[in-house]
């Protein structure tokens, strides 16, 4: 006989394997990337099966022998059963899975897709069965030494009872897995940083240093190109330029100003902020009409959807700044160091506040601020409430706000009675609006008073959506009537399971389309359009400039 027909597999491990596959595929927010869908398939299917083996065996050593059956079969009379088991709950997920696409506005998923699937699937088995493998390897070595340590300790004749022999040694492999990944965290984070730090340094070569004196990185700029780091290199050596907006707009235009201050531009904080409102007061950003402050992403970058629309839309008549705080991506930063966005935009605009309000109050830009993701979360952090925040700006154009942010949280939670928590309603929408596509804002009728607010968040961003309480308690925007219609009908809250699918979804589903998921481009021009206005521009200018920016190859923020 061969070693395969002679091998026993747990018959409770492939139910509860089976029971995890399925989980796998419920509707979450966002279609997955086939491969990616797999990976997580597999994995659930090796986690399950170790969750169902573990339970079974935790049963059978307290029941102290009562219970016969050790729940194992032939290797092929499970692998045959669990065959006919997936095939038969397969109908239901893909249903499922095309009801999340559906929502989205993509296709059905066909057979390339099932294949991508597959293979995804069997590489998430060999790993999540290779390292299942190397922790029983740890507990075998564990074992032993609990056994000889509790033999030392135990009064009994006969040694240690196998109970605590299994509980003890349970435990010490779970500290010392913990401890393994704790250190490879530790090893990895300061890998992450070393090599961050040094892509920031690398230039693409498809952007060279500007020679207008309006940018920084110029030759005429405080801040030197060698220091200006990779995503300011993108954002001062590219953007629409005077000719490129008269040519789109019809209407005479400047040459818009460009600050950037980069992390590495300065040693401190405070001397990057002295470094901002020199470069400010260098090109002459008191005499434009518009001012944009906005908050960067993890390394610093800026969609350049909205900052070249906020230039498109004011005839060039515009001055953005910004200030890098550090240069790895945003999931990387709002794990490991979430404090440097919020000190970092925080310090950028309270800088920038100062200098502005002590210019003529009426001869001074508008002033505009804007954040997307990481950034959004930093700006709000800029304000203690919603008063400050109207008190202190003149317009705010806020997308994919993390639900870790404290502002938004308090101003969600503030809505009228009755308004759904996907798309609040606030006092009427008097100052604060919220939008998921493009023309809500100005058809939300009633009074919009001046500064105005916007918050951008489509139904289906994990990132606005999924936070800790999430695994425990059933969250707001899942509750009937609260629902945004970006979202599966099929999607229910399952504890842990959708949070866990929530993050999944943050990770691997960047491939959306530009009205969903953590993509605000589009949305963003109409946003700042309602909230700033525009340069007296024609319909068919504007008409132009959002086909223009719709053109944009943007990207979610998330690599960011």
């Amino acid at each position: 006989m061969t070693a395969w027909a002679q091998r026993r597999l747990d018959v409770v491990g492939s139910l509860f394997a089976v029971g995890f596959v399925v989980l796998s595929v419920t509707p979450s927010l966002l279609p997955r990337p086939p491969w990616g869908q797999g990976l997580v398939t597999g994995l659930a299917f090796t986690v399950g099966y170790g969750i169902g083996v573990l339970l079974w065996r935790t049963v059978r050593l307290l029941a102290n022998g009562r219970l016969r059956w050790d729940a194992s079969a032939p290797a092929w009379m499970v692998t045959v059963g669990t065959v006919i088991a997936l095939a038969a709950v397969a109908p239901v997920g893909v249903r499922w899975q095309n009801s999340i696409r559906e929502a989205v506005g993509v296709p059905d998923t066909d057979e390339l897709h099932l294949l991508g699937i597959a293979l995804g699937a069997l590489v998430g088995l060999w790993l999540g069965f290779a390292i299942g493998r190397g922790i029983r390897r740890l507990h075998n070595r564990i074992r032993p030494w609990v056994v000889t340590a509790l033999s030392r300790v135990s009064r009994s004749p006969r040694g240690p009872h196998r109970v605590w022999v299994s509980l003890t040694a349970g435990i010490a492999t779970t500290v010392g897995t913990v401890v393994i990944v704790a250190a490879s965290m530790a090893v990895l984070t300061v890998l992450l940083n070393w090599a961050y730090g040094q892509r920031n340094d690398a230039y693409d070569p498809a952007f060279s240093q500007p020679t207008s004196a309006l940018r920084s990185g110029s030759p005429d700029s405080f801040v030197t190109w060698d220091h200006i780091g990779q995503a300011g290199v993108k954002i001062v050596g590219s953007g629409p330029t005077a000719a490129t907006i008269s040519a789109v707009t019809g209407k005479e235009a400047l040459e818009p100003i460009r600050v950037y201050v980069g992390v590495e531009s300065a040693p401190t904080l405070d001397e990057r902020t002295d470094l901002v409102v020199a470069e400010l007061e260098r090109t002459g950003a008191a005499e434009r009409e518009h001012l944009l402050v906005a908050g960067t992403t993890g390394t610093g970058w800026l969609d350049p959807a909205a900052i070249d629309g906020f230039e498109y839309l004011h005839a060039g008549d515009t001055a953005l700044v910004t200030l890098q705080y550090g240069a790895t991506p945003s999931p990387v930063s709002a794990i490991l160091t979430p404090d440097l966005a919020t000190t970092g935009t925080s310090a950028l605009f309270d800088a920038v506040y100062d200098w502005w309000s002590a210019l003529p109050s009426d001869s001074r830009p508008q002033l505009t601020v804007y954040g997307l993701s990481l950034g959004s979360y930093g700006m709000n952090a800029a304000f203690d409430s919603e008063e400050e925040l109207l008190a202190t700006t003149q317009g705010a154009v806020l997308a994919g706000t993390p639900s870790f942010t404290a502002l938004w949280r308090d101003l969600q939670n503030a809505r009228v009675d009755g308004s759904p928590y996907a798309l609040p309603v606030l006092d009427d929408g008097r100052s604060v609006r919220w939008t998921d596509d493009t023309g809500v804002l100005a058809q939300q009728g009633g009074v919009w008073n001046e500064p105005r607010v916007a918050y951008l968040q489509h139904g289906n961003d994990p990132i606005v959506w999924i936070g800790p309480s999430v695994v425990w308690s059933k969250p707001e925007w899942l509750e009937d009537g609260e629902r945004s219609e970006q979202l599966s009908d099929d999607m229910v809250w399952i504890p842990g399971v959708t949070a866990f699918q929530g993050v999944i979804d943050l990770i691997l589903s960047q491939n959306v389309p530009e009205d969903a998921g953590h993509k605000y481009g589009n949305l963003a021009l109409d946003a700042l359009h309602e909230v700033s206005g525009d340069a007296e521009l024609s319909d068919e200018a504007l008409t132009r400039i959002r086909t223009l920016i719709a053109t944009y190859d943007t990207y979610s923020p998330l690599a960011n």
